[in-house]
């Protein structure tokens, strides 16, 4: 008689599996590692729906710790459980993770960073092809026709193109949403409550210094790349010394070209300060906070879902996340759009998105890469 795989093992393969691939491919930001996960967890396997995908998108932004870790922990959770939660955070660092440790080798080594220009130029046309399509699909399935979200979308979308702060954003849209909904339901029935080594002076160095510096950082930081820079470099450029300026700087590019989230430049900088052992536990210690915060946003959402009240607010904070992927989406166009070559491969990688809706996102970034180095041979 041939043995029956365990269901919660089968499942924990998927997210294992899933989450993998989506650390691999997970380039262009917030905005990019959204697109891939939408697509792949929503769409393409449906373990959540459009709403709660929504719903935990939109509460990720107003907690600190990177978004798209703590909305991939969430599906895993949905999937298969606490393992799955862990095992979904754990994969999807895992690629970002190596490759870093890999450019700090060579960075050690040749005292430059490899060149890999070509290979990344088609990624941002096609990553913003997918960020794109995610806007057009999560605007149909959020808003609905209703007048006050697209009201609260258009209203935060114009915020954040100025450079208001997204999070007093999010949450505003949350408040006004509430807001209005208690206003109509009093209007209409007249009863509501609003709810490398150390540079010459560094100081002296620890494994358990540097865990907690970075578990500091990841405990408390929102925002986007250059919020991260700035943490990093008061504690680890001019109070400890462990870096120079530039060695940060570096460090902050090799978060930015390669996959999942920019929080990887802890593991560049890691290694730099302590070698291998040294970039594993700034690792650990930058995204351990979110295997935590991950808990608390599964409970709080499994709570919130169940309320109307917060039902609402949970509406507007999804309008409002919607406008902050918009504005992204359009900076990365205008960017994507500068030369014709990228041009050419944006609009390809969209058609073929929005032609072919289920057509897996490994695809569309491979395509993209693959165009991006023949029209730079033509």
């Amino acid at each position: 008689m041939e043995h029956q795989e365990d269901p919660i093992i089968q499942r924990l393969k998927e997210v294992a599996f899933s989450t993998f691939k989506l650390g691999c491919i997970g380039f262009g930001g917030i905005a990019g590692m959204v697109a891939t996960i939408e697509n792949e967890m929503v769409v393409k396997r449906k373990w959540i729906d459009h709403q709660h995908f929504m719903d935990v998108l939109s509460t990720s932004y107003i907690i600190p710790g990177p978004n798209a870790v703590e909305v991939i922990m969430h599906c895993g959770k949905e999937r298969a459980g606490r393992l799955g939660l862990i095992v979904a955070g754990v994969c999807y660092i895992f690629p970002a993770m190596v490759i870093c440790l890999l450019f700090g080798y060579f960075y050690q080594k040749y005292s430059a960073l490899p060149d890999v220009q070509g290979f990344i130029y088609g990624l941002r046309p096609a990553t913003t092809a997918l960020v794109i399509a995610t806007v057009f699909r999560l605007s149909a399935t959020t808003l609905k026709r209703n007048t006050t979200l697209i009201i609260l979308c258009l209203l935060v979308f114009a915020g954040s193109w100025y450079g208001l702060n997204e999070v007093l954003l999010i949450i505003g849209a949350g408040a006004l949403n509430y807001i209005a909904h208690r206003m109509r339901h009093t209007i209409a029935s007249r009863s509501g409550w609003l709810v490398v080594p150390a540079t010459p002076g560094a100081s002296a160095f620890s494994s358990l210094k540097l865990f907690s510096i970075f578990l500091k950082i990841g405990a408390v930081l929102y925002g986007s790349g250059y919020v991260l820079f700035a943490y990093m470099d008061e504690s680890l450029v001019r109070k400890n010394h462990w870096l120079t300026r530039q060695q940060l700087m570096d460090a902050i590019a090799v978060g930015q070209i390669t996959p999942g989230p920019i929080l990887s430049s802890a593991t560049f900088a890691g290694y730099l300060i302590h070698g291998l052992s040294g970039g594993v536990l700034a690792t650990i210690g930058i995204f351990l906070p979110s295997f935590f915060l991950s808990f608390f946003l599964h409970k709080l959402l499994s709570s919130a879902r169940k309320s109307d009240r917060l039902r609402v607010f949970l509406d507007g904070l999804s309008a409002a996340s919607i406008s902050i992927i918009a504005v992204v989406g359009i900076h990365l166009l205008i960017s994507s759009t500068e030369h014709w070559r990228s041009a050419v491969i944006l609009a390809t990688c969209l058609a073929i998105t929005l032609i072919w809706k289920k057509l897996s996102t490994v695809y569309v970034v491979l395509l993209g890469s693959l165009g991006g180095f023949l029209l730079l041979h033509i």
